[in-house]
């Protein structure tokens, strides 16, 4: 998915230097990063050694506990051009999910993945013609991820996963022509109203049932864990009503549409070591392709980390999870590069398994000309468990 917010070079320095703007904006990105379906920053290991995982439901087969969990994700960010810039940030739960074992027979799981969203109002006010616009659009696109998993007979070390792919989500944009007087006698503008211009579009699936559904295979031992997964493209249909209003009187006839675009299919592949007694070092790669097999995203990414015993009455820093990790994408068919890094520790609460994750993390985002660069940085805070459900540091 490409984040069509796109803008050049001279909208940028016109935006900034014409006009006088007041505007807020609530997006990850504005240059589109986290487009293509790809999780937002920091990259971390859960795909490969615990937790739920979209890109990798056959991890759910060697959980041996329930577990719920939910994440929420601050970023801020700012696109700098020249000597001008334009700031937004971004506060979303990203994803809420649970994993239910049920022994021989495999785990379930199911997760609602926020794949996109962007809230962002701007005014435009032009000093010259004594006029204004005001833009406002709002952008969510979703996945909710069913899965089943099992443990192969007489293969125990092995895993099978699929995941069901429900794409969703919505969009609303209006833009607000204020009225103005001085335009002269030959502009429907000396009538003094106001034009609304406002959009309305539904996000959904269009594919065969079949290519919704991703499988992964993995490999799991106590010192070390290794998995492969595919998912098919996607055909998604967005479904369009749009109209222009007059002031609060009259309104034209709705403008209906409909657009198509590709969820391109996705490799990914991630290994776990555990060596000496607590010290790990997990590696995975993803990528992106189109129906012509050209990748049009990636990313790689290493992480480092020092496990704790997870006992509660183990010293903190004993008890704890620290670590270290780094990435690099290219993302939005390699327009756009990305660097990051996060320090984060998993914290063992209580005695139920309740497990809280904590990152800080940041990079800078390089998009080619003509658009502009973007340094960014947030934290990441993650809750795993409820009451008796939890997470192990065993798993069988």
């Amino acid at each position: 998915m490409r984040n069509n917010f796109y803008i050049t070079s001279v909208h940028f320095v016109l935006f900034l230097t014409v006009f006088f703007a007041v505007g807020t904006g609530f997006a990850a990105s504005l240059i589109g990063t986290d487009a293509l379906g790809m999780e937002q920053a920091p990259k971390n290991s859960v795909i490969i050694r615990n937790g739920f995982a979209p890109q990798n439901p056959a991890i759910h087969a060697f959980e041996n506990k329930t577990k719920f969990g939910t994440t929420i994700l601050f970023e801020y960010a700012w696109a700098q051009k020249d000597k001008e810039a334009i700031a937004m940030n971004s506060f979303t739960v990203p994803s809420i999910s649970m994993v239910l074992p049920l022994g021989f027979a495999g785990a379930f799981g199911i997760g609602l993945e926020q794949k996109y969203f962007a809230s962002n109002r701007l005014e435009l006010i032009d000093t010259a013609l004594n006029a204004n616009v005001l833009y406002n659009s709002r952008v969510g696109i979703y996945e909710l991820l069913p899965s089943y998993s099992i443990r192969l007979p007489f293969l125990t070390d092995f895993a099978i996963g699929t995941s069901y792919r429900i794409l969703f989500g919505n969009s609303y944009s209006t833009l607000e022509l204020g009225s103005n007087k001085d335009w002269g006698d030959e502009a429907w503008m000396t009538r003094n109203v106001f034009i609304t211009e406002k959009e309305i579009g539904t996000f959904e699936s269009a594919s065969d049932w079949w290519r919704n559904f991703g499988y992964s295979l993995h490999f799991h031992k106590k010192n070390v864990d290794y998995f492969i997964s595919y998912f098919p493209s996607i055909q998604v249909e967005k479904d369009i009503k749009k109209n222009v209003q007059f002031s609060n009187l009259d309104t034209l006839q709705s403008e209906l549409r409909t657009e198509t675009f590709t969820l391109p299919k996705r490799f990914a592949s991630g290994v776990h070591f555990r060596f000496w007694k607590n010290q790990n070092a997990s590696l995975a790669y993803e990528a992106q392709k189109d129906e012509d097999e050209n990748i049009v995203s990636w990313f790689a990414f290493a992480e480092y980390k020092l496990s704790g015993t997870g006992l509660y009455y183990s010293p903190f820093f004993q008890r704890n999870d620290f670590g270290i990790n780094a990435w690099f994408a290219e993302k939005c068919s390699n327009e756009v590069n990305e660097y990051g890094a996060s320090i984060f520790s998993d914290l063992w609460l209580g005695r139920k398994g309740t497990l809280v994750g904590i990152a800080l993390f940041g990079g800078y985002r390089q998009a080619k000309e003509p658009y502009w660069d973007e340094p960014f940085f947030g934290f990441k805070f993650s809750l795993t468990g409820v009451g008796n459900w939890g997470t192990s540091v065993r798993r069988r």
